[in-house]
């Protein structure tokens, strides 16, 4: 009877240490604004499990896929804690983010001849984040006005012209309606005759299906992400360019409470979570020009003569960008930013040379950027 006691009260006190420990686990919750099953969101469960081993098991994650908070709510939604982090797309709220935004446009650089490769995004990913996390005083206070911390940067590739209706001609290209996810589209759109559109990527199917949209300037990617393929007819490649910085943004309030060990884990997770989302778009584009021509619609460089205007537009709008922003927002050292960047985009371009996996790519990264930032002050 002794005996038996005694078992049961080891056995209760093993089963209170086992939920003592489970209960310390905090669990982090993440607002992501791309669907269920999609190839973004898998990195974003990834990113969950990366993070839940780099952390000991004391960190865990649930993402909330297009449930907690869409792409548009998220800037909100995490300053006031609805979510723990969250993609921010810094394009839809001009006013909160102009230097990241700034920053973010500066990616037509590796359309240029000496840094285009298909590899492009992999290299502009580092460069953005390790402006931002390391050499961008300004970013920081930008993003901490939003209560939130900088986690770094995955990258699109290339944006191309998909279209509902045939381009083939700058004359073709004027007057139609171009879904501008961003700035630079927009300036783009306007400089070649067409109108641009501002929708929220989770809104575009519909409008290019209802023909509110002849066009989506738009990464190859989202021809599977968001089932564009099932409703554009031409991609034109070559045309407008550029690549949309996709940030994680963590709840300043939530990262404070951390531990510094925490946030450590944590930034070696983002390494990883940029790494992981940059190959996703990278391979999801390739799947989609494919699954475009399976189908039996155009996958194709543009025409020549819309090409060659493409890239006297990208010259002169580099010049134009450090203008914009000082005119329209203030930003008194976009030349130097500008400098900058254009100076990591060079090392970054070599670096990547010969990545052929997300995981060499993550170690990379951490190496390079997130390893050297100090998690005790970062943030704080």
């Amino acid at each position: 009877m002794m005996m038996t006691k005694a078992i049961r009260t080891a056995l209760f006190g093993g089963t209170m240490l086992a939920l003592a420990g489970a209960a310390q686990a905090d669990t982090l919750r993440y607002a992501g604004g791309w669907p269920p099953g999609s190839g973004p969101n898998g990195a974003l469960e990834n990113y969950a499990a990366t993070l839940e081993g780099n952390s000991g098991g004391s960190l865990k994650m649930k993402v909330f896929p297009l449930t907690l908070l869409s792409f548009a709510e998220s800037n909100a939604g995490l300053k006031d804690g609805i979510a723990d982090l969250s993609t921010i797309l810094t394009p839809y709220f001009s006013a909160e983010f102009p230097t990241l935004n700034m920053v973010s446009e500066f990616s037509t650089l590796v359309e240029l001849e000496e840094y285009t490769s298909e590899l492009s995004s992999l290299a502009f990913a580092a460069a953005v984040s390790e402006y931002v996390i390391l050499n961008c005083p300004s970013c920081q206070d930008e993003v901490a006005k939003q209560n939130q911390v900088y986690m770094g940067a995955g990258m699109t590739t290339s944006y191309a012209l998909q279209c509902t209706v045939p381009v083939t001609s700058p004359e073709e290209l004027k007057g139609k309606r171009v879904r501008a996810g961003g700035a630079y589209w927009a300036r783009w759109a306007e400089a070649m005759g067409a109108v641009p559109v501002s929708i929220s990527i989770n809104e575009t199917f519909e409008a290019l299906s209802q023909g509110v949209l002849d066009c989506t300037a738009s990464n190859p990617a989202e021809l599977i992400n968001f089932s564009f393929v099932d409703v554009v007819k031409y991609v034109y490649q070559g045309i407008p360019g550029g690549q949309f910085t996709v940030p994680t943004m963590i709840n300043r309030d939530r990262w404070q409470g951390l531990t510094t060990e925490e946030r450590t884990a944590l930034m070696k997770s983002n390494a990883t979570l940029a790494a992981e989302m940059t190959w996703v778009y990278l391979q999801e584009a390739r799947a989609g020009l494919k699954k475009t021509v399976e189908k039996g619609n155009f996958v194709g460089q543009a025409d020549a003569s819309l090409i060659s205007q493409n890239q006297a537009f990208i010259e002169s709008d580099l010049e134009a960008i450090v203008g914009n922003y000082k005119d329209k927002f203030g930003i008194e050292n976009g030349a130097e930013a500008s400098a900058k960047v254009r100076e990591l985009v060079a090392r970054w371009s070599g670096l990547v040379q010969g990545i052929d996996n997300p995981q060499a790519l993550a170690d990379l990264y951490w190496n390079e950027i997130y390893s050297k930032v100090d998690t005790s002050s970062y943030g704080m």
